[in-house]
């Protein structure tokens, strides 16, 4: 059985698909893809986890002690209106490329290049102009990674198989960013060497994707790449696609409430718990009790969807899960607590990333324009760190504490979950 991304109304394949024999990777020929998409995810999120989690906060505090919390938000806020710019651009480039390396290839080398020589810089900018710049630079090269990559599962695997690769995707992400902190906290006094090891890792598993994935689309149709074409990169009518609009707005909410925290988490760990100069070296730790907390999330939500044929009930289990780990800190703050809200946080998105990328492949507007309708699901991972990030700040400002991030983060999260709960025809 064939569903298409466009035909939202035929989703309860979950359910149809549990009686069939699937066919295997092999057969499939998707073997090769199997293995080296979850590497360029992790490495994806190995640098993101190493710059956005410890190297960039260090830096931004080392340039300006005073004024960090302002100076952040505007560097990540920047760099995610780049990115929500950026995205929907390079999966409607990507869509229309035709070359004997494929439409996704090219961009793919392009972007895990740049990046790499960006990270460079980033690691020797002086100011915080400069670091806004730079990350703003690297949101569009890294959208070139992240847009391409995505599109290989909608556009090479069917849907018997897509739940595998959603799994593996998101367990990907979830170890990336625990080796990128890892990685950020030995080099926390040594950024520059931190910087060359998250950049050049990124630059060799996407270029190793890259290469090992080559299909030629050389003759395929495309559509005239265009002034209208181009405007229409930024939409998808949410009147005529319903489950994509709430899908959009669903995700956005919920990560609203989950990465702000993560974002201030060193500043977070210095005052509100105060370690001071210890949380630097409390990071790692807190990432693998949320790395584990994250792998039983995913494989136990696995299973439960397996039995219940069911994937809405995960999604809101997984969110009230969150909340809970938001609250645990806000009642008892302390570092054993922020290790229980990085365990449970860690099941909640874990269990979420587990069914997430199978519901977004299904809610997809045009099969014909896989890259494109990515990118801008993939601003939902980007507008919350402007928009969190930023409410987050002025929560900070006002309230004069760190905590503000929990409450806020609990509220949001819940709207997100309440959003996704309108989605039709999915189960």
């Amino acid at each position: 059985m064939t569903v298409l991304p466009g035909e939202q109304p035929a989703a309860p394949d979950i359910r149809e698909l549990a009686d069939a024999r699937p066919p295997s990777l092999k057969s499939l020929k998707l073997r090769n893809l199997f293995v080296t998409l979850p590497l360029a995810i992790l490495a994806f999120s190995t640098f993101w986890g190493g710059v956005q989690g410890v190297l960039l906060p260090i830096q931004v505090q080392n340039v300006d002690p005073e004024g960090r919390d302002a100076a952040l938000a505007l560097i990540i806020g920047m760099g995610a209106i780049a990115s929500m710019v950026a995205a929907p651009i390079a999966g409607t480039l990507t869509d229309r490329t035709r070359s004997r390396f494929g439409g996704r290839a090219p961009w793919l080398i392009l972007g895990a290049l740049s990046t790499f020589a960006l990270a460079v810089g980033l690691a020797l900018a002086t100011s915080i102009v400069m670091m806004a710049v730079i990350i703003v630079a690297i949101q569009f090269t890294a959208s070139l990674i992240l847009t391409p990559v995505s599109a290989y599962i909608p556009d090479r695997v069917p849907v018997v198989k897509r739940g595998m690769f959603s799994a593996v995707f998101g367990v990907a992400q979830l170890i990336g960013n625990v080796v990128g902190q890892s990685i950020g906290a030995a080099f926390s006094t040594t950024l520059i060497i931190g910087y060359l090891v998250v950049g050049g890792l990124l630059a060799a598993l996407v270029l190793l994707f890259a290469l090992t994935n080559i299909r030629s689309n050389l003759g395929e149709p495309k559509d005239k790449l265009s002034i209208v074409s181009v405007l229409q990169t930024f939409w998808v009518n949410p009147i005529k696609y319903p489950n994509f609009a709430w899908t959009f707005f669903g995700r956005f909410l919920l990560f609203t409430g989950y990465f702000p925290l993560w974002t201030f988490m060193l500043y977070l760990l210095q005052d509100f718990i105060g370690l001071g100069d210890d949380a630097v070296g409390a990071i790692p730790t807190m990432g693998f009790a949320n790395l584990v907390g994250s792998i039983l999330g995913t494989v136990i939500a696995g299973f439960a969807v397996q039995k219940i044929k069911r994937t809405k009930p995960v999604i809101f289990v997984a969110s009230a899960i969150i909340m809970i780990a938001l609250a645990v800190p806000l009642v008892a703050p302390s570092l054993t607590s922020m290790l229980v809200y990085s365990a449970l946080a860690g099941f909640g998105m874990g269990a979420f990333i587990s069914v997430d990328f199978v519901l977004i492949t299904l809610v997809l507007p045009d099969a014909e324009n896989t890259g494109k309708d990515l990118g801008i699901i993939n601003v939902t991972t980007t507008l919350p760190q402007t928009i969190g990030v930023t409410i987050g700040s002025f929560a900070i400002a006002a309230f004069g504490t760190y905590g503000a991030l929990l409450p806020f983060g609990i509220i949001a999260t819940g709207l997100g979950a309440l959003l996704l709960f309108f989605i039709r025809g999915v189960k």
